[in-house]
């Protein structure tokens, strides 16, 4: 069964994925931090994940009608999966993201848009006001780009209908993390993340260890200082623009001073409900 890590771009998903893999996977005592360890948790699409049951996907069409048949080859390991995704929950021409079969539970990331936009465009080597658009546009779909065989195309949708997506889905057993909450109480929110997944796995008679000194050893090896560090010195493969860092600042508020008031107008209007049931404004 899949326990999904989704998230809006630029939300936290790959510090979150480097701290679950540091948890569930890295040997401390024969091993240091990698890129590699990533791997454990995979993107969802992918074009392996297609290939393994003889699909070439040529347009959208194709990856959302094999959604299911793809996930239904990877739970046939009978294990838990953890799988990254940036992909809204829903369908697309009756082509469900997942179902009851497939999927256990989600861990969603949800992040202050104005810092979504600011952490976007850099990201993305781009200006703020074309990369607004990722952030404000409904119903917009990702990309299939051959050079970039790893990214197929996801739903996304504006940020609030993202959100929403995963906020309302019919997933009963998930949990919405803020951002925020993993950069200004690491450990207690991160506590919260393994005592969930603990709970998830004993649903399925899998053990998970329970630790707290092993969630802050964790907590130290994934944050952002040191996997900053890890990048400038080895560089990282999600960084699909040259010359900015993946991992840039991953602080809060960064959006202060550096928006002017037009773009916070708009930002601010279009999300007013879910920023302020946020508590962002």
């Amino acid at each position: 069964m899949i326990i999904w890590i989704a998230s809006f771009p630029k939300s936290g998903n790959t510090w979150m994925r480097a701290f679950l893999c540091s948890y569930l996977y890295l040997d401390f005592d024969k091993e240091n931090f990698s890129f590699d360890l990533l791997k454990k948790i995979k993107r969802f699409p992918n074009l392996d994940q297609l290939n393994n049951i003889g699909i070439k996907p040529k347009s959208f069409k194709d990856v959302a009608r094999s959604w299911i048949a793809a996930q239904n080859h990877i739970n046939s390991n009978n294990k838990i999966n953890l799988l990254k995704t940036h992909q809204a929950f829903g369908s697309f021409e009756n082509f469900p993201f997942t179902d009851s079969n497939n999927t256990l539970g989600a861990i969603y990331l949800v992040r202050d848009p104005r810092d979504v936009l600011i952490s976007y465009a850099k990201h993305m080597n781009q200006g703020i006001d074309k990369t607004l658009d990722l952030v404000l546009e409904d119903d917009s779909k990702g990309y299939i780009n051959e050079e970039k065989t790893d990214v197929l195309g996801e739903m996304r949708g504006s940020w609030s209908q993202h959100y929403n997506s995963w906020k309302y889905s019919n997933i009963n057993e998930k949990i919405i993390i803020k951002y925020e909450d993993l950069v200004n109480n690491p450990f207690h929110t991160f506590s919260k993340i393994i005592n969930y997944l603990s709970y998830l796995f004993q649903k399925l008679s899998f053990s998970l260890e329970n630790s707290d000194e092993k969630i802050r050893k964790c907590i130290e090896i994934s944050n952002f200082n040191n996997l900053q560090n890890l990048e400038k010195k080895i560089g990282f493969g999600d960084n699909i623009k040259s010359g900015e860092f993946f991992f840039n600042k991953g602080t809060t508020k960064q959006w202060q001073g550096k928006l002017n008031d037009k773009i916070l107008y708009k930002i601010e209007k279009k999300f007013k409900k879910e920023m302020k049931e946020l508590n962002y404004i």
